[in-house]
Formats: structure tokens, sequence, C-alpha cells
């Protein structure tokens, strides 16, 4: 209690020389005025932060300066003949540059010129075969104009049509030609990693004959439902070989 006593006394004489000193004599006032004195010294404070800022700003911009002074008094003290020779090194630098920059417009314009090539022979293949019995099941139908291009964003999805169309054909003629391997003829066998399975026993059950004959009686119905929708279009190649020559050999008769 004594020293809070103290502390209050000590407060009070303080607010007393105060008075005396500035001629205030509500307390109230003071603080007021102490509260207003404390923000103008933090705006002096952020003022005062924004100068040095500024003045570090402008050492580094005459340090550039003088950088760049320094490098015109070196020019400026060179002999005509290392000045010609300096003038001959930044043409030299301009001319390829600017040969650069010609060899990649051409490059571009002949990409466009091969992509525009292209694009047209894609679009005329493609307009062939969609007269054909050959119809997609994986890739989708492309749609082509006038104003289509190719990219490398959209050329993908349109070469993957003419892929599919491709591999279809490829697999026809496999039929065709009697080819006993003419299922996978359309992929490209040498590119395929070699498959190295575990060298396991295998278990192999005995087949059921009762599930046997029902498979076989179910096959028969499926056979016999085939053939009264034969009209039905294919897209098997074999299929379409077998059906083809069927037709031509009607057609000799």
């Amino acid at each position: 209690m004594d020293m809070y006593i103290r502390n209050v006394h000590i407060i009070e004489d303080a607010f007393a020389q105060i008075k005396q000193q500035t001629g205030i004599s509500s307390t109230e006032e003071i603080v007021t005025t102490f509260i207003k004195a404390e923000e103008q010294n933090y705006s002096l404070y952020n003022y005062v932060n924004m100068l040095n800022s500024e003045i570090d700003m402008i050492e580094e911009q005459n340090k550039s300066i003088e950088s760049e002074i320094k490098r015109h008094e070196e020019i400026g003290q060179l002999t005509e003949k290392e000045k010609e020779v300096v003038r001959q090194n930044l043409r030299k630098m301009i001319d390829e540059m600017d040969s650069q920059m010609a060899e990649k417009d051409n490059q571009i314009k002949n990409i466009e010129n091969q992509m525009i090539t292209i694009k047209n022979y894609v679009w005329k293949m493609c307009e062939q075969f969609k007269t054909s019995h050959f119809f997609l099941s994986v890739a989708q139908n492309a749609q082509y104009d006038d104003d289509t291009v190719f990219n490398e964003n959209n050329v993908t999805l349109y070469l993957s049509e003419l892929e599919e169309y491709i591999s279809l054909f490829i697999t026809y003629l496999a039929y065709k030609q009697e080819n006993p391997d003419a299922a996978i003829s359309s992929l490209s066998l040498e590119n395929m990693p070699v498959k190295e399975f575990d060298k396991n026993q295998l278990s192999i059950e005995a087949p059921n004959t009762n599930e046997n004959k029902t498979q076989n009686d179910d096959k028969k119905t499926r056979d016999n439902d085939d053939l009264e929708t034969e009209d039905e279009i294919t897209t098997d190649p074999r299929m379409l070989y077998k059906k083809n020559m069927e037709k031509f050999n009607f057609d000799l008769q």
C-alpha cells in the first residue's frame, strides 16, 4: 500500500511539474497533447524510413550512372582503330541475329505449309474411308473444312482417325490374302517388348461336360440369330471380306 501511495505521489509531482513548465492546468489536456505528440513522432519515424529508402535507391542509381560514365570514358579513350573493331563486332552480332531470325521464320513457314499438305491428304483419305464399309470403333470422326488447321494440340486427334482406318484396311487385306496372322497383321510386332512370364506350374481343371453342352447350344442359338440379321453392318475385316466375296460370286452368276 505504501508503494502504491508513493507511486501516486510521484505521478502527481510529475504532472505538477508538467503543468508548471507548459502552463497547462488540465490533466486531460496534457494526456491529449502527449498522444498527439506520439502520433507525430510515429509519422516522423515513417517519413525518415521512407527517406532512407529513397537514399538507398539514389545511391544505387548513382553507382549505375558511375559505371556507365566509366564505360563511356573507356570507349572515349579507345583509338579510332579499336572503335572500328567494336563497331564491326556489333554489326556482325546484329547480322547473325537477323540471319537466325530469318531462318526460324522460314522453318515456321515450311512447317505450316507441311501441315496444310498433310491436312489435305488426311482429309481426302478419311473421306474415302468413310464411303467404304470400314467404321470406327475407337477414334471419333473428325470434321474438316477449308478453315481447319493442324497444330500440335489437335493433330493427334485427326491422325488417330486415319490410323484406325488404315489398321482396319491392313487387316482386311491380310484376310483377303488368307494370311494366317491376319488378326494381328496391323500390329508392329518388332516394336513390342518381350514378355517374361513366370514359369510356375499351371493347374488346369477338367472341363465340365454339361457346361460345354450348354455353351454349344448357346453358340448355335447365337449363330442362328446372326443368320437372321446378316444384313446388319459389320466392322470385322474378315467378315467384310467374306461378305464381299459372296456378293461378288453372286454377281458373276
